[in-house]
């Protein structure tokens, strides 16, 4: 629900000069009386490739795939980006000063900047300047006050609504069945040289669970010797946070009980169930909240999509794109200037999740910002609402570019 319109500040990283000013200055959009030119797409382009390439939760694979969408996106990302800024300044959105210097006031306590030499050194190292970076921001404000004038008002949601939806799509909201665990590791490489040592150190600790010892008493002689962990608490687990053979052992005990050792990362594993909560429906008013930003999503994409339809009838639009961005119509329904999509494996879920010594599955590697420059930008302001909430599902083409 909360998507946000903000480019990373390494997107305002200035490309080398083109050296036939002619070109570089072609126009290659225009919107009523906004453009873009040939070099306002290319420093996007190059630069949006170039994050790409830093990136490290991708494999080439992934990042060649991603680096062909790139020319299409961008070009997509200026044309929606041209038609918002053209109707804003048709009504007359203006962004006070206060409500700017409000937002870098924000931005700098989220990036934790706390002198003005340190703002300077982390603008210098994103490539830009201060009124660079208030010229982004008051475009991004006026474009979010639009939006909230002509789209977000027109958002109506009634508890009947909610509730209707909730009857209907009731199964969507089971809660699985969760067991708490907690486990103690005997150490592959710890105090014990041979797997028959480790192996007789594991069993020793079911046993002395067994006869009445907490898993902490178990492990007190064994544990500063380097020959078991700490008791690692897992807290709720559901099917599918636990490597397999660890999820195995675990959904079979009842509570109190701990497992036979199993083998997995960093040693031998023993388990013990806290608790176990069986698979059970919310009220509704345990998920109503969840429902309204479902409700809010869907409706906003429609009244988006029409929105931005009338804009497209209402515009004198003229697009030469270069010829690699010849496409971008077909994304045009896709979200405006949203980096993540550009991040399937922390989005989507498509990277491949890691599991740590305690068996439970993490997430793929974070994306890492480029050395030396401010990271990928929290949200600019306090205000959870997003600079533009784009529809998050794909709605029917636009009518053609004249």
């Amino acid at each position: 629900m909360r998507r946000l319109l903000t480019f990373p500040l390494a997107l305002l990283l200035l490309a080398p000069a083109v050296s036939h000013a002619e070109v570089v200055n072609r126009i290659v959009l225009r919107v009523n009386d906004q453009i873009a030119t040939l070099r306002d797409y290319e420093l996007r382009r190059q630069e949006l490739a170039q994050d790409i390439v830093r990136r490290q939760n991708m494999d080439q694979e992934e990042k060649t795939r991603m680096l062909q969408q790139v020319p299409e996106l961008v070009f997509r990302d200026l044309y929606q980006e041209l038609l918002l800024e053209s109707r804003a300044q048709q009504v007359g959105v203006e962004v006070p000063r206060t409500q700017i210097d409000t937002t870098i006031a924000n931005m700098k306590e989220n990036y934790g900047i706390k002198t003005e030499e340190d703002f300077r050194t982390a603008l210098a190292q994103s490539g830009m300047t201060e009124a660079q970076l208030r010229g982004t921001l008051e475009k991004q404000l006026r474009i979010r006050e639009l939006m909230d004038r002509e789209v977000r008002s027109q958002i109506k949601l009634e508890e009947e609504d909610l509730r209707r939806y909730y009857r209907k799509n009731i199964e969507q909201f089971r809660q699985p069945e969760q067991v708490h665990l907690r486990e103690v590791v005997v150490l592959e490489q710890g105090g014990l040289p041979t797997a028959e040592e480790r192996a007789g150190a594991a069993a020793g600790i079911r046993q002395a669970v067994a006869g009445g010892k907490s898993l902490a008493d178990a492990v007190a002689e064994l544990q500063p010797k380097g020959i078991t962990s700490n008791v690692i608490d897992l807290g709720w687990v559901t099917s599918g946070d636990l490597d397999a053979a660890l999820e195995a052992a675990a959904w079979k005990l009842s509570p109190g009980a701990t497992s036979e050792p199993v083998a997995g990362r960093g040693g031998l594993h023993v388990l013990q169930v806290v608790e176990r909560r069986e698979s059970r429906l919310p009220a509704f008013s345990e998920v109503a909240q969840q429902i309204q930003e479902r409700e809010q999503e869907r409706v906003y994409t429609e009244q988006f999509t029409k929105y931005m339809g009338d804009l497209e009838k209402k515009s004198l639009i003229v697009a030469a794109p270069p010829q690699e961005a010849a496409g971008f119509r077909a994304l045009l329904s896709r979200p405006v200037a949203n980096r993540l999509e550009l991040e399937p494996a922390q989005v989507q879920g498509q990277g491949q999740p890691k599991v740590d010594m305690t068996g439970r599955t993490a997430p793929a590697d974070s994306t890492q910002g480029a050395p030396g420059a401010l990271p990928e930008p929290k949200p600019v302001t306090n205000d959870p609402s997003p600079v533009i909430p784009p529809p998050a599902q794909a709605p029917a083409p636009p009518p053609p570019v004249r």
